[in-house]
């Protein structure tokens, strides 16, 4: 009976009743999440001293020949296939096949990287995650499988070129050539061949694309900030001979979208849709991975697989947040950009509510609740707090500026690929080697006190961690902020307007002003010869 079943969903899809995911579930069996992740819980604490005790001792034959990792990766490989290709099966057996199907695995990719230039051991190990694929019916597995052979295939198409994955133009390349695999494979998924298998795969191979387009763009607004030991956020521009084919292909990539989309649901067949297209052409002009991942949006959310689909508008958010620090485009501009687009969106929401279109198609949205003064007190109340915490700052440090004393700190070497970066300079405030040792994990990221003595010229030399014992005549305290995973005097950057590098890369001292509890504000750069700059 499975045969006919088969063919009626493959009818069904094709005349677009259902969505072309649809599949017949077999011998998956309901299993509430929390006896499996308690059973799968057991299993890998089961499995994990036992996969040790097999590499102990299979260690003599390793170390006398590295061939050996192939047939104890193809006995691990083999093992827990067999297991898992089994129609019925316990939960706590499937789950232990899982540690020694990834050690197997591991094994083997280690084996091809011993033996293999990065190249072809790359190729091999997406092969292998292919190969896997094709024999484990688990289709979770499979979509992980499915990424990792993506990425492999990524890692084997760049060290073909160029043996660093930095490099953005090859990258850029890459993941796109990358996308044209998946997007003919989905084509003739779609209209012929319907296997669950290559949906599964194609499903993982999709989101790991995603999120190289996202990696590929750099640290978007704000987050690079908000994470202590982010890398930094400035991305460095495609190359010349690059960068104007790669805007064309984002913006015809925007446009093939917005035209599958408007195939797919009539209803988008309205002005403010081509306003909307419009916007998002420039932004991918902009951002040439942008278009990539709002194409591979258009074609999930059309086919109904929201998922994906909101995989991709969020890495669409990360990248359109990302042009704040791109390199290309002063500040200014790429303010006015990202407002611009902001208001014309806003424009947008505005002319599609007046026209009747709704903005969610859903019908199990939640109601409004509707307004009331209740609700209006609160708003008022809530900026009125805001403003208030916001001034209260303000008029906290212009009065540490007004009256605090002012001192000045030598600047430590910094590596001078890190001085630069975009709007702003990297500071390493000259610390004694103890405290600069220091790791905020060691102390729970509290704050520290630094003593030290101020000279006739005003130069603070910090000598010792404050231990709440009376100072020394002439001693002064300073508080240290945790940065990074160590501690710095108030602030490890100083901003600056764009174009005014040059006048700053002669700082050697921060000026400083601090009062008599410690607390210092950064509000000046001085030369050699403390001359103000």
């Amino acid at each position: 009976m499975s045969r006919p079943l088969d063919q009626l969903i493959a009818d069904a899809i094709a005349a677009g009743v259902l969505p072309p995911s649809a599949a017949v579930i077999r011998h998956e069996a309901h299993r509430p999440w929390p006896v499996v992740l308690l059973t799968a819980l057991g299993a890998w604490l089961a499995a994990l001293p036992l996969m040790g005790i097999i590499f102990l001792i299979c260690d003599d034959f390793v170390s006398r020949s590295r061939s050996a990792l192939y047939p104890i990766s193809l006995a691990l490989c083999g093992g827990a296939i067999y297991i898992l290709r089994r129609a019925s099966l316990p939960l706590f057996v499937e789950q232990l096949s899982i540690p020694a199907l990834l050690t197997g695995a591991a094994t083997m990719s280690v084996a091809f990287y011993f033996d293999l230039s990065a190249h072809k051991a790359s190729l091999s190990v997406a092969l292998l995650a292919m190969v896997l694929a094709v024999l484990i019916p688990r289709n979770w597995l499979r979509v992980l499988l499915g990424a990792q052979a993506c990425a492999f295939i990524i890692v084997a198409m760049i060290a073909l070129y160029t043996n660093d994955i930095r490099d953005r133009d090859h990258f850029w390349i890459v993941v796109h050539g990358a996308m044209v695999i998946w997007f003919v494979t989905d084509f003739v998924q779609r209209q012929y061949l319907r296997s669950v298998l290559i949906d599964r795969v194609a499903t993982g191979w999709v989101l790991t694309l995603i999120a190289c387009l996202a990696l590929w763009t750099g640290m978007t607004f704000m987050v690079g900030a908000a994470i202590d030991g982010a890398p930094p956020g400035t991305t460095a521009p495609l190359s010349q001979r690059l960068a104007f084919f790669a805007q064309c292909t984002s913006a015809a990539m925007i446009l093939a979208g917005a035209a599958w989309l408007a195939r797919c649901w009539p209803a988008l067949r309205k002005p403010w849709y081509g306003l909307t297209i419009a916007v998002l052409t420039g932004l991918a002009v902009l951002m040439p991975s942008l278009g990539a991942i709002l194409l591979m949006f258009a074609v999930f959310a059309s086919a109904g697989r929201w998922r994906i689909a909101a995989a991709a508008a969020a890495a669409a958010a990360w990248a359109t947040g990302a042009l704040y620090y791109q390199l290309a485009y002063p500040l200014a501009t790429k303010a006015l950009l990202l407002i611009g687009a902001g208001a014309l969106f806003a424009l947008i929401a505005w002319l599609a509510i007046r026209a009747g279109e709704p903005v969610i198609s859903s019908g199990g949205a939640a109601p409004v609740p509707p307004d009331s003064t209740a609700r209006r007190i609160g708003i008022a109340v809530t900026a009125l707090g805001v403003l208030a915490i916001a001034n209260i700052g303000i008029w906290q440090k212009e009065s540490l500026i007004s009256h605090g004393r002012p001192i000045l700190v030598e600047l430590a070497p910094a590596d001078p690929r890190s001085i630069m970066q975009g709007d702003y300079m990297r500071l390493n405030f000259k610390l004694p080697q103890a405290i600069a040792e220091t790791g905020a994990m060691e102390t729970g990221g509290e704050r520290l006190m630094v003593a030290g003595k101020v000279n006739d010229k005003g130069v603070a030399e910090l000598t010792r961690l404050y231990d709440g014992r009376p100072l020394a005549p002439g001693e002064i305290i300073i508080e240290l902020t945790p940065r990074h995973g160590g501690y710095t005097v108030v602030t490890d950057a100083w901003y600056f307007q764009e174009g005014e590098a040059k006048r700053w890369e002669a700082a050697r001292y921060g000026e400083l002003r601090v009062d008599a509890n410690g607390k210092a504000l950064l509000v000046g750069m001085r030369g050699a010869h403390l001359e103000p700059l």
